[in-house]
């Protein structure tokens, strides 16, 4: 791993920061989490301790389940909610489209001891919406019916076909019956009978109940505008009367069969929820229920669908955006929420009454509502001269570290950020500096020392006081001794041949003067072996000699036009006369131009080197062969012998001076110069040299590729 890479990893070290940030504000949330539901349940306790000291509150209109009146069954009321905005009597649902609350299902069969199949199938079954609004009652109803019948007017009655019938209580204390009647779609008025007269009664309208009616596929919708009842007494029945036997079954609130029979209007306090205003901030809910279950009032000022989150800013940007929804999701992970039934139709069921006596005991929590958004949630008991009389239940928005977070984390966050990556940069620049300095050390190192082992120059020794420094100034005094020494071993040829030459000469001529035939045998042999070793040096003496003046020699030359086919085909044939215990083969191209610029002599030791290199390898009477090939550009020349391959990764440590690969010994002196000295002439020829090993012959090639000579 470079530096630059460690350097950035161990920047990565830096996210410890934020991280115990984090674990900071996670257990400051945990706190004040707290302390919100703590403030929540206080809120609530306010707000029922104010209710249960209201009597006008409560006992206004029919007032929580107890206060005057009977009880009536849950399918013999109705709950109507407060309507904000006006309604167009046309029958159709677009005015009750964002209506909260969800429409109460009438079916055939509720209220009644015994039914009939038959009848189950047969009977109408009514949806009913009921708001109110200006001292009117507003009635939505989706009627599924197979068979719509109409009014038939030349009957005498008050209706002959498929009508709707409400009870209302009257001014004198008494139940009136309206019928609404259609003998077309549109609007009908409310009928009903008025007092005797002549011993019959008339069949009256009131302007005041209107309805419309409008068919769809499958049955009819009727929009429907009444005063609001007296006493919230208050029923309705659906009657569907169909041709085959002539039968009217009803559906709804009470049984028009039974002459005091009706049913109760619950309706949402709107003087009360407007009390509740007060207790309200935006974002909360807050909503009281009677002992029965019933929605009283509600005072709603939570955004109107998820598309508003409290935990996200105005005019957010990216970042912004994606570091509130990551808080947001962190910090949510450590608030168990339960989902909370939205009890849209207004009455507590029994799962939502299981979640109160929860609440009650427990204390507050979080819940969620159907667009997950978590609440905290608290409720408490309304209670009246010791007696429960309903429920207040509170939803605060749980907008997590509210002011603390859309400022101080968020602007952590950033600056913690902004931190981590200059501190990144500043680091991957530090370490991209001390990669060049570190690199450019190494680029000078490898251009003072020569493949060849030889010192080229020097390296700047750098003033900087740190640890790259000081390795650069002991590069530079390594490199200097290094170079000293290099110049003396260069130097040593020379001296040791100059200094060896004369004392070699007095022994070899005093060798030479000694009468062999005056000497016995034992002296005689020894005088031999004496002229032998004084023969060795001598050789040794004119290869050094050889390799400290190549370099002289080589700056002498001058280079020619040599035609390699034909100074191959005629060397080929020298060796084979001056080396008859070996085969030499030459195999050049007849046809081609194989000119190159060289010095001839040069080429000429080369060559020797390369025989030499190659007879010392190979057994007798084995093939040499002296080739010749070319390219496009180049011109290739080749000694190719048998004998044992050339060692794996060696092949370029070959060609540097005293370097020798010889198993065995002989009587000739080997400093492995050889080589060397063709890899010289080859460089300055501007040729490569290279040994290879020919797979499947066992034979070792050295190869001489010289640039082609260009003719202009």
């Amino acid at each position: 791993m470079k530096l630059r890479s460690q350097l950035l990893l161990v920047s990565l070290s830096l996210l410890i920061l934020p991280w115990a940030v984090f674990l900071f504000i996670a257990e400051l949330d945990r706190n004040l989490r707290t302390n919100q539901l703590s403030v929540a349940q206080s809120r609530t306790d306010s707000i029922a301790d104010s209710l249960s000291h209201n009597d006008t509150a409560l006992d206004k209109g029919a007032g929580f389940a107890g206060f005057g009146g009977a009880v009536r069954p849950e399918s013999k009321t109705l709950l109507a909610a407060q309507l904000d905005s006006p309604v167009l009597l046309d029958g159709y649902a677009h005015d009750w489209a964002t209506f909260e609350l969800s429409q109460r299902e009438f079916i055939y069969s509720q209220n009644k001891l015994s039914v009939e199949a038959e009848d189950v199938a047969a009977a109408s079954v009514v949806g009913v919406h009921a708001a109110a609004r200006g001292g009117r009652l507003y009635l939505f109803l989706r009627v599924r019916d197979d068979q719509l019948l109409f009014h038939q007017p030349e009957q005498r009655s008050i209706s002959t076909g498929d009508s709707i019938i409400i009870r209302v209580l009257t001014e004198n204390n008494s139940i009136r019956r309206y019928t609404f009647r259609w003998e077309a779609p549109g609007r009908a008025l409310g009928r009903y009978h008025g007092e005797p007269f002549e011993g019959e009664r008339p069949v009256l309208t009131d302007n005041r109940y209107i309805a419309s009616l409008v068919e769809t596929g499958t049955g009819y919708h009727v929009e429907m505008r009444i005063p609001l009842p007296l006493d919230n007494v208050f029923g309705l029945s659906v009657i569907d009367l169909d041709q085959r036997d002539g039968v009217p079954l009803w559906t709804g609130m009470f049984d028009p069969n039974e002459v005091d029979d009706t049913g109760r209007l619950q309706v949402v306090d709107a003087v009360l929820s407007s009390q509740l205003d007060v207790f309200t901030q935006p974002g909360m809910r807050v909503r009281v229920f009677d002992a029965q279950g019933w929605l009283k009032a509600d005072a709603d000022q939570r955004a109107p669908d998820a598309s508003v989150r409290a935990f996200e800013p105005e005019n957010a940007n990216l970042f912004d955006a994606v570091v509130y929804r990551f808080i947001n999701w962190s910090l949510s992970k450590n608030v168990d929420a339960k989902t909370l039934s939205e009890i849209e139709s207004g009455k507590l069921g029994g799962a939502d009454f299981t979640v109160f006596e929860n609440l009650a005991a427990g204390g507050p929590a979080f819940y969620k509502d159907k667009y997950n958004r978590v609440f905290l949630t608290a409720l408490q008991k309304i209670n009246h001269n010791d007696d429960l009389h309903g429920y207040v239940l509170t939803q605060q928005p749980r907008a997590a570290l509210s002011d603390f977070t859309e400022t101080a984390i968020l602007r952590l966050v950033k600056i913690f950020g902004f931190a981590i990556v200059l501190v990144a940069a500043i680091l991957l620049s530090y370490a991209t500096f001390l990669s060049w300095r570190i690199r450019k050390l190494r680029d000078e190192v490898e251009g003072v020392v020569t493949r060849d082992g030889k010192i080229a120059g020097a390296i700047h020794a750098s003033d900087a006081p740190d640890e790259i420094g000081d390795l650069s100034r002991s590069f530079d005094g390594i490199i200097n001794r290094l170079g000293n020494y290099t110049g003396y071993l260069q130097s040593l040829g020379s001296k040791l041949s100059h200094e060896l030459r004369t004392p070699l000469s007095v022994v070899t001529t005093s060798l030479e003067n000694i009468d062999k035939n005056s000497l016995d045998q034992r002296t005689e042999i020894s005088v031999e072996r004496a002229q032998q070793g004084a023969a060795r040096l001598q050789k040794l003496i004119r290869n050094l000699s050889e390799a400290s003046s190549l370099e002289q020699t080589i700056e002498l030359s001058e280079k020619q036009r040599v035609n390699l086919r034909d100074w191959i085909s005629v060397a080929g044939d020298v060796y084979a006369s001056t080396y008859p215990q070996r085969r030499f083969e030459v195999d050049v191209p007849e046809l081609g131009h194989f000119e190159v610029l060289a010095s001839f002599e040069l080429l000429h030791q080369m060559l020797d080197k390369l025989v030499s290199n190659a007879l010392d390898f190979s057994q007798p009477d084995s093939e040499i062969v002296l080739g010749l090939f070319g390219h496009e550009n180049t011109i290739t020349f080749y000694v190719e012998n048998a004998g044992p391959p050339l060692p794996r990764g060696m092949s370029d440590e070959l060609f540097e001076p005293m370097v020798t690969q010889r198993d065995h010994r002989d009587d000739q002196p080997h400093m492995g110069l050889g080589l060397y000295i063709v890899k010289l002439i080859a460089d300055f020829h501007h040729a490569t040299v290279r040994g290879v090993n020919i797979e499947g012959t066992g034979s070792v090639r050295f190869e001489i590729i010289l640039p082609r000579y260009q003719s202009d």
